[in-house]
């Protein structure tokens, strides 16, 4: 469907392309703008693509899955944009680039608006952009957000909208973060028509939960089991006593035990278990806080324990899954 031609403003967009991004994300916001331009007949969206290596010589990004991108722009360029997408995930926590932190800075004073793709609200908060703005990311990382910067409100909705600023979890979560831009720049009814280019049946708000639908599919096993498994998601750093968590869910220890065997093939006391050693790994890997810290952050008692726990799941301890830095 071609809509009809008139004087459009052309707005320049800019990816800086972080080390080890995801491509999922970033290939469906180039093409969600790409499908508008084409829809419009002309260039609307104008964008270019940014090395975030801290190395200025590079000419391509790769990906995490070692797909390389080619980069079409210098970074000293980016103070024409006015829409930057940072892209990331592997190790964006621990990404660190003063001269790129300085010209979001100054991009967010000029008025550009900032958004951010998969993990890219690490890179924002180090830069320091996300006062006063509430964020979203990939949900595995979000204990590992939370910990670095406990003073920037986490949502785990689908996309968050701030003041100039737009975040979202990666994935497919991109697109519809996408299509919100797209309706403020041109309308809710384009907006519509691009999601159509792409199959959708519908436009997702952005108070969507994502874990919503998998809470509700395990409640439909077992109702004590959803609500049990959405309580130990949310609570990692103090678990319940399996007794506390029963009584919680309005249940016996007795049936949760049973429907967890029956569903998950494992008691209570396993899954939470294995909760916690997940977002600890995720954390290790993500994160250069000490394993000290991350043990008391994932509710173990002692650095001791957590590391005899850890290795008995992992077949490795923390320190040496660290500075192996495997992924």
């Amino acid at each position: 469907m071609h809509i009809p031609q008139c004087q459009y403003e052309i707005r320049r967009v800019g990816f800086v392309l972080i080390p080890g991004f995801a491509l999922t994300s970033f290939s469906l916001a180039v093409e969600a703008l790409s499908v508008s331009n084409l829809l419009r007949g002309t260039t609307v969206y104008d964008y270019h693509l940014y090395s975030g290596d801290v190395d200025p010589a590079v000419t391509e990004v790769l990906t995490s899955n070692g797909v390389p991108i080619k980069i079409s722009e210098d970074i000293g360029s980016i103070e024409a944009c006015n829409l930057l997408f940072i892209c990331a995930y592997k190790k964006a926590a621990t990404y660190n680039n003063l001269a790129l932190f300085a010209k979001l800075r100054a991009l967010k004073k000029t008025g550009c608006r900032l958004a951010s793709l998969s993990s890219g609200s690490f890179i924002l908060a180090k830069a320091g952009v996300l006062r006063g703005n509430s964020c979203t990311l990939f949900s595995e990382q979000m204990p590992s957000f939370k910990e670095l910067y406990p003073s920037v409100a986490v949502e785990e909705s689908i996309y968050t909208v701030g003041d100039g600023i737009f975040t979202c979890q990666g994935g497919t979560t991109a697109l519809d973060m996408l299509l919100y831009i797209i309706s403020q720049d041109h309308g809710a009814d384009f907006a519509s028509s691009v999601s159509q280019q792409f199959c959708q049946d519908r436009i997702r708000s952005r108070d969507e939960i994502q874990n919503a639908r998998r809470y509700l599919e395990l409640r439909m096993k077992a109702p004590c089991l959803g609500a049990a498994i959405e309580m130990m998601e949310a609570n990692i750093e103090t678990p319940y006593a399996i007794e506390d968590l029963a009584g919680k869910v309005g249940t016996t220890v007795r049936t949760l035990e049973h429907a967890f065997r029956t569903h998950e093939n494992t008691t209570p006391v396993n899954y939470y278990l294995h909760l916690r050693l997940r977002r600890a790994r995720a954390m290790i890997e993500d994160t250069s806080l000490p394993i000290a810290t991350i043990a008391q952050a994932t509710g173990f008692a002692s650095q001791s324990y957590f590391t005899k726990r850890f290795r008995e799941a992992y077949g490795i301890s923390p320190s040496r899954l660290r500075s192996a830095k495997i992924l």
